[in-house]
């Protein structure tokens, strides 16, 4: 898609629209000459006109842009030459930004990628559009890799800003929760990025607006620092807050052990393909070699069983058919242990520290403390490494990155590498990327790739020129793909005797001992590719001259054995390399320029420079430096390629082509003549991983296997074929992250909607209108539940044939409502249509009495607190259930048909249930609730409060005795607000006694009510005549609330029983 772009602009997209730009960059540099005149406080009294256009007078920043961008220039000026300390260390400030800076600051503001090479100053450069869209009060967030850039670029940039008037937050790791909120409230936010994640998480967590930090403000604007790095790299898995689960752990470890006796396969497994391919292909009409228990995948990195193991397995578990006798998720068990034995390695994708297992970062190196594999993979590993099994975590909150930065209302970023992912960066953020042009010309040289047959040449070939570059004193950064294959070069390098760093997962803390130390003269550093990402090299003084005498001395002294030839790639080398020899052989600068046409003897050596008059690119020699001894001509000749400032030595290509890059950009400044070269051999992972065989076989064509091990392929073939492996690696990995994407947006609607509902319901805490249009509105909503639930009910009883008997005792014991026995007798009879109206008015009615009991304020937290739980129970289970759906949908393939879509109609479905999930459970909750006691227990806490602030020691004395004991509490409340009543009495009023001993007393109408929780047994207890009863007649004939003298003679009679009773 790129290469199309760039064929549709003519190859010069990016000059037309830096051509754009620089109109805007000749006013700013006007602007920056007029404030020359400015004072200091004039430049940040600027600050607030510039608020005030914006925000008052609707200016737009676009409008504003030259002059803002002046003024910063102007501020980074006034501060340039003075020393700062920064994160301990004293930071001279000698910034002023270049026009082409100012280009990238324009390109940041509309919202696009900057692509800028190593040293050229981002941190600097970030300030300005930062500073514009600050001004608009809205907030700006600069997003970095790690909390070590986040605080120094917060600390070393606050002295820019408040010369400005801006003020600057820092939110980091140690941040505490209840400090981020200040920071985040500041103009501008320094934050590392799994910390803006996980705040937003947790703000959707919370059941307080006080408790948020991050979403009290609209996410805004946000400037990304290695914006590859978090959108690409970071973005092949969700963000997730989780909590542990209750789950037993023994059967990890029995698996564990199942698989430690199995046994790869010899071959791979065949994978049926089309007719065609297997008719003119001999390779695929062979069959699977099944001599052992699994097959290995190393491009997807996963296993299968083999058939003979599944029958081995099948015997050894007892069951007939593995996949039917067992559930899937002991399958997965299963499948996890023999991933765990056969793909994850030690010291590659993870390493075991202090008794745990870390992940390590594929493509930072890094280890990412509280990560976890996913799907009880990790508590495989754990299982095979004999650390301590955490249980399964349970997923609480989600989302993707790719999700999650798309709610910035507009996003810019920042990196050395991201034209070669424009097509990701493109589709799913809709960002453009626009490589701008060096300040400084580069002549940096990236070799092309020195390509061996196998790992054996490979590592004979390295550490040759390991052994010679070392010897001349050049510093060496020897860059690895994973921790394993570091460790293994540090063990020859200690056969060889060559001292070194290692710097990997398992010893960053050393990472700032060896920045400070590992530039100096002969220092060689291995490292995994987490060596000096996002860390300015800075190399020994003198180190270039050293380099250039030894070069000199070594020449000297082998000329006699052969004639040597030096390969020069730079001018600057060469004047290195010339003032080495004059230096040394004691000549002038006439002697120097005669070797330019011819030579000069010194020292019976003859010396000569030959310049390469047809070099086209950086790779080309520039020139050559000829070192011949004068009576022993055609000697052999040894060529070699000199070196200066810093060597990068990669010994395997990565999966993408821009980790490789930021490897080889590792190699310095763009104006020093820096190298970098990778050594790759044809059976390396990443060519595994492709089609290895094939390009192995090729060479084998060419030649023996003895002697292609002893040279290198330079045929343009294998350099082209490893080309191919990366990319199409790469577009694999656009796919996975392309996937997890797609599914994420599906449920992404559902999960704003969620949130949108918590949003409503604690928003209105803090204002009393809102609070009482919140109430309004869960009222109509509580009237509407009625109706939608009542309708379920009805329809479900029609279903089951109920009769309006049992379906009203259902109905009765399930919403907590009375009915009298006039009222009962009458539905009793009713058509379900008819029954279904009165029901919801009975209810509504019995809802509308409980809530007048309370005031507003506790009606309120009633709302609030029932909504948010029942919301946040519904949501985590959803979650789970959409992580089941997505797995088992993959199985639609068979079925011929798009799993995504199948997976969107499903989740429409179950968030559809979600939602009458919750509007049923939340009214069958406040329904239920016992109104009269959470007013008693409101009418408790208010007189404590009272006693408290009155100081009624006699009061608190007893309370402290009580203290935890709620019946206690309650008791000794209903004393203090009722001394004078000791005992509980009938209120009601006996108007006479008759005749036959019945006892007549005056009633009101509540009293006729019943509620069945309210019934009783009534075995041993004293009847009353007008108490109301349940009774069950001989032939199952039932009685509901009928008072007891008029069945007293059938009860006596034996004919019915009394069931229950109501309580006085």
């Amino acid at each position: 898609m790129l290469n199309w772009v760039k064929k549709l602009f003519g190859m010069n997209y990016t000059e037309k629209e830096i051509n754009k730009l620089k109109v805007i960059v000749r006013e700013i540099n006007q602007h920056f000459e007029e404030y020359e005149k400015l004072s200091d406080d004039q430049i940040k009294a600027k600050t607030e006109e510039f608020k005030k256009r914006v925000q008052e007078k609707w200016e737009s920043l676009d409008s504003i842009l030259p002059e803002a961008f002046a003024v910063v220039k102007q501020a980074a000026k006034r501060i340039c030459g003075q020393t700062f300390d920064v994160k301990g260390e004293k930071l001279l400030r000698n910034m002023i930004p270049y026009d082409v800076q100012l280009v990238w600051w324009i390109v940041l503001h509309q919202g696009k990628i900057a692509e800028m090479k190593t040293w050229e100053w981002k941190t600097l450069v970030a300030t300005l559009p930062v500073y514009l869209n600050a001004l608009e009060w809205k907030w700006v967030y600069v997003v970095t890799v790690n909390d070590y850039l986040a605080s120094r670029d917060a600390e070393w940039m606050w002295h820019l800003y408040k010369r400005l008037w801006l003020s600057v937050g820092c939110v980091v790791k140690w941040v505490p929760i209840q400090d981020r909120k200040w920071e985040y409230e500041k103009d501008i936010t320094y934050v590392e990025n799994s910390e803006l994640w996980f705040d937003y998480l947790r703000d959707n967590l919370v059941k307080s607006m006080n408790q948020r930090v991050l979403t009290r403000r609209p996410l805004n604007y946000a400037i990304i620092d290695e914006i590859d790095s978090i959108l690409i790299d970071e973005a092949r898995t969700p963000l997730i807050i989780s909590e542990a689960r209750e789950e037993a752990t023994d059967k990890y470890k029995y698996y564990s052990k199942i698989v430690q006796t199995l046994t790869p396969c010899s071959g791979k497994k065949r994978v049926s393909k089309w007719l065609l391919y297997e008719l003119m292909n001999e390779e695929a009409k062979q069959e699977s070699v099944e001599d052992w228990d699994y097959y290995i995948d190393e491009k997807t990195k996963t296993v299968s069983l083999s058939g003979e193991w599944i029958k081995k397995l099948e015997k050894m578990l007892g069951v007939e058919n593995l996949y039917k006798d067992i559930w899937y998720e002991e399958i997965h068990h299963i499948e996890n242990a023999l991933r765990a034995k056969a793909v994850y390695e030690r010291d590659k994708e993870y390493i075991v520290k202090g008794w745990e297992v870390l992940i390590v970062d594929e493509h930072t190196g890094r280890t990412m403390p509280g990560r976890r594999f996913s799907e009880w993979l990790h508590q495989a590993i754990e299982a095979k490494e004999w650390v301590e099994i955490k249980r399964e975590s349970q997923t609480m909150a989600t989302i993707t990155y790719q999700n999650f930065f798309k709610q910035f209302k507009k996003m810019a970023g920042m990196t050395g590498t991201a034209v070669t992912e424009w097509e990701e960066f493109n589709k799913i953020y809709n960002l453009d990327v626009l490589e701008i042009p060096t300040n400084k010309e580069t002549i940096r040289v990236d070799w092309h790739d020195k390509v061996y047959f196998n790992q054996n040449a490979k590592r004979k070939f390295v550490k040759e020129d390991i052994k010679f570059y070392h010897e001349m004193g050049q510093p060496m950064l020897i860059g690895t793909a994973n921790i394993a294959t570091s460790e293994f070069l540090s063990r020859i390098l200690e056969k060889e005797w060559i001292n070194h760093y290692v710097l990997n997962a398992k010893f960053f803390e050393q990472e700032a001992h060896i920045v400070s130390n590992g530039w100096k003269f002969k220092s060689v550093v291995v490292a995994t590719n987490m060596a000096w990402r996002w860390t300015d090299i800075k190399l020994e003084e003198g180190l270039n001259e050293k380099l250039a005498d030894n070069y000199v001395k070594r020449a000297e002294k082998n000329v006699k054995n052969w004639d040597i030839e030096y390969n020069i790639y730079s001018n600057q080398e060469l004047e290195l390399t010339l003032d080495a020899i004059k230096h040394l052989f004691w000549i002038d600068d006439e002697a120097i320029r005669q070797t330019w046409n011819g030579w000069i003897e010194v020292k019976n050596i003859k010396i000569s420079t030959r310049f390469n008059t047809r070099r086209k690119r950086k790779t080309d020699v520039f020139a050559k430096i000829f070192f011949t001894l004068i009576w022993w001509p055609n000697l052999p000749t040894i060529t070699k390629d000199l070196q200066y400032w810093l060597f990068v030595l990669g010994t395997e290509k990565h999966e993408s082509r821009r980790i490789d890059n930021q490897l080889r950009w590792r190699s310095g400044r763009q104006w020093d003549p820096w190298r970098s070269v990778f050594y790759v051999a044809l059976d390396d992972l990443i060519m595994r991983k492709m089609w290895w065989e094939k390009i192995m076989w090729i060479a084998s064509m060419l030649m023996k296997k003895e002697e292609l091990e002893n040279l290198e392929l330079t045929q343009k073939q294998f350099t082209s074929a490893i080309e191919r492996a990366q990319k199409q690696i790469e577009a694999r990995h656009f796919s996975i992250r392309k996937h997890l994407f797609d599914y994420d947006s599906v449920i992404d609607k559902q999960r704003q909607r969620i949130y949108r509902k918590r949003d409503d319901i604690i928003a209105s805490e803090l204002d009393e209108d809102l609070k009482k249009e919140f109430i309004k509105y869960t009222k109509k909503d509580l009237r509407d539940n009625i109706d939608l639930i009542v309708n379920v009910k009805i329809n479900e009883a029609k279903n089951l044939k109920q009769t309006n008997i049992e379906f009203l005792e259902a109905l009765i014991k399930e919403f907590n409502i009375k009915l009298d026995k006039k009222t009962a007798n009458k539905r009793e009879n009713m058509w379900f249509n008819d029954l279904e109206i009165e029901i919801i008015n009975t209810l509504w009615k019995h809802l509308e009495e409980n809530l007048k009991k309370v005031d507003d304020d506790k009606l309120y937290e009633i709302f609030r607190d029932v909504l948010l739980h029942h919301l946040d129970k519904l949501r985590v289970d959803h979650i789970d259930e959409m992580q089941y759906l997505r797995d088992k949908v993959w199985f639609m393939w068979y079925a011929q048909q798009d799993p995504l879509i199948v997976y969107k109609k499903e989740s429409f479905i179950k968030f559809q249930n979600l939602v009458y999930m919750f509007k049923s459970n939340t009214t069958w909750y406040i329904l239920n609730l016992d109104f009269e006691a959470i007013k008693k227990h409101d009418e408790i806490t208010k007189l404590i409060i009272e006693k408290q602030k009155s100081w009624d020691k006699e009061f608190l004395s007893k309370l402290s005795k009580i203290s935890g004991n709620l019946q206690e509490l309650i008791k000794l409340a209903e004393q203090e607000q009722n001394k004078e009543k000791n005992e509980i009495k009938d209120k009601r009023e006996m108007i006479f006694e008759d005749e036959d001993g019945f006892e007549v007393f005056e009633i009101s109408d509540e009293q006729w009510e019943t509620k069945i929780e309210d019934w009783k047994t009534i075995e041993n207890t004293k009847i009353r005549p007008n108490d109301k009863v349940t009774v069950k007649y001989k032939d199952g004939k039932m009685e509901y609330s009928i008072k007891y003298k008029k069945v007293k003679d059938d009860v006596l009679a034996g004919k019915c029983e009394v069931i229950k009773i109501n309580e006085h």
